[in-house]
């Protein structure tokens, strides 16, 4: 792959974690503005006035969050493409060379094929999918300035939930992956799943801020080398 190619596909991971978190925190304002007008009493909200949140403002929007997302984004990207050419070549897709192979090996080779398939999936979601999502956590920590003990508190709450969410959503759209779409295109269509999953990424980051928070106050974190921006909801 190009340096070229490279560049764009990074951008375009990025793009999409920075829309998940986008999505998410929208998400996360509205339905924080319906139950803001559901505790009100007031004869404004009752008139039909809700809080802004609930009306679309966008003044507790974080952009800074959304461009952590973003930087992880364009980091994975490059990480992700080697480990796809990795099971590619590791775990080569038999096809018949010739007519003769074509006529009567039809069921081997595509008994051989789900194997494959099968062995590559299997092999993404034991070995891959726990560093990946451990890399995520840590890596957004860093990116918000966390430190040790912060981010081994960050590791406690969100690893082991992400971990069994992933493996609800991942080997099912890793087996579309491996089985149909080319080498070349397999990390964009995984940044396509990874639209709705980093928006699920990011709602449970802030949740669990907003809970880092809770436990220590309103400082930030223990560890943490800084306060956070991301104290808006996500």
């Amino acid at each position: 792959m190009t340096a070229k190619r490279v560049i764009k596909l990074a951008l375009f991971s990025g793009s999409v974690f920075a829309t998940g978190d986008t999505i998410a925190q929208h998400l996360d304002l509205w339905s924080s503005g319906l139950q803001s007008d559901r505790d009100k009493t007031t004869t404004e909200d009752r008139s039909g006035f809700g809080s802004n949140a609930a009306k679309g403002d966008i003044s507790g929007y974080n952009p800074a969050q959304t461009l952590r997302f973003f930087v992880y984004g364009c980091m994975f990207a490059p990480v992700s493409y080697k480990w796809h050419a990795f099971l590619n070549t590791r775990f080569p897709l038999i096809k018949p060379t010739t007519e003769v192979e074509k006529l009567f090996s039809l069921r081997h080779v595509a008994s051989s094929r789900v194997g494959t398939v099968l062995k590559r999936v299997a092999v993404d979601q034991i070995v891959f999918a726990p560093l990946a999502t451990g890399a995520f956590i840590v890596g957004m920590g860093v990116l918000e300035g966390q430190g040790p003990d912060a981010l081994l508190e960050r590791i406690r709450l969100q690893y082991p939930k992400f971990l069994l969410a992933g493996y609800v959503v991942w080997p099912a759209a890793q087996l579309v992956n491996f089985s149909l779409v080319p080498l070349a295109y397999r990390v964009p269509f995984g940044s396509v799943v990874s639209l709705f999953w980093n928006t699920y990424l990011s709602w449970e980051n802030a949740r669990t801020r907003r809970q880092q928070m809770a436990l220590h106050g309103s400082q930030s974190p223990v560890g943490s080398s800084q306060a956070s921006s991301v104290d808006s909801p996500a």
